[in-house]
């Protein structure tokens, strides 16, 4: 697979895990922060954006078991970075 194409198919895992989020997901400095999140994304900032989105434990509820299956689709294309830690998560949701 190409880089590019891998690139599209991680930014589409992470998007779709956001937007599994609740408008009202607390947003914190230890934790997440959807315009950090956002600004990831635009700079191709693939893996703090999927590291801005698992902080959303920080100060929330475990978002749904799709948000981390989202997380750990993104974590295996991007070679299984903190694919045990999302399934770990995944196992206790």
């Amino acid at each position: 697979m190409e880089l590019a194409e891998r690139w599209r198919l991680i930014e589409a895992e992470l998007m779709a895990a956001f937007e599994l989020l609740p408008s009202n997901t607390i947003e914190s400095d230890n934790g997440y922060r959807k315009g950090d999140f956002l600004d990831y994304i635009n700079a191709n900032e693939l893996l703090l954006a999927m590291e801005e989105l698992d902080g959303v434990i920080e100060d929330n509820p475990s978002p749904s078991t799709k948000f981390w299956m989202h997380l750990i689709s993104a974590s295996k294309l991007m070679g299984d970075k903190h694919l045990t830690k999302y399934e770990s998560i995944l196992n206790a949701t």
